[in-house]
């Protein structure tokens, strides 16, 4: 595959987009944050919030658990569109960083914080396949 480099205009477009899904990453983060902090008893000490009753308080470990996993699902996400960012600012944004080829840009308009190509992206997943 012969190495191809996005336009000024192509870059502009795919930070806009960064930009864009970085800023609702975020505000999913914020609700989460803030619909952890409603669950936790008030500052008065009130414990109204929580149930009494056992299978409601594991109804709500389980809503509890399945907002972390949300979290730090959105908080990885985050950190690979900030560093798709850093990687547009140094010009080394739509480059595989395993084999140095285009990543083709459909591929980054679906995963625009791609950092590699199908192909190496294929192998690698493979690789964590057969270790398991």
């Amino acid at each position: 595959m012969k190495e191809k480099v996005l336009t000024k205009r192509k870059l502009q477009q795919f930070e806009k987009l960064l930009l864009k899904e970085r800023e609702e990453t975020l505000k999913i983060i914020r609700d989460i944050n803030d619909s952890q902090r409603k669950g936790l008893k008030n500052e008065n000490g009130d414990l109204s919030s929580y149930s009494t009753h056992q299978a409601d308080q594991g109804s709500d470990a389980d809503y509890q658990e399945k907002e972390v996993y949300m979290l730090e699902t959105q908080q990885e996400k985050l950190k690979k569109l900030n560093q798709a960012l850093k990687r547009i600012f140094e010009k080394s944004y739509g480059l595989c960083e395993m084999c140095g080829c285009f990543i083709e840009e459909e591929r980054l308009k679906i995963v625009p914080f791609a950092k590699m190509c199908i192909k190496c992206k294929t192998i690698e997943e493979d690789k964590k396949k057969r270790r398991r």
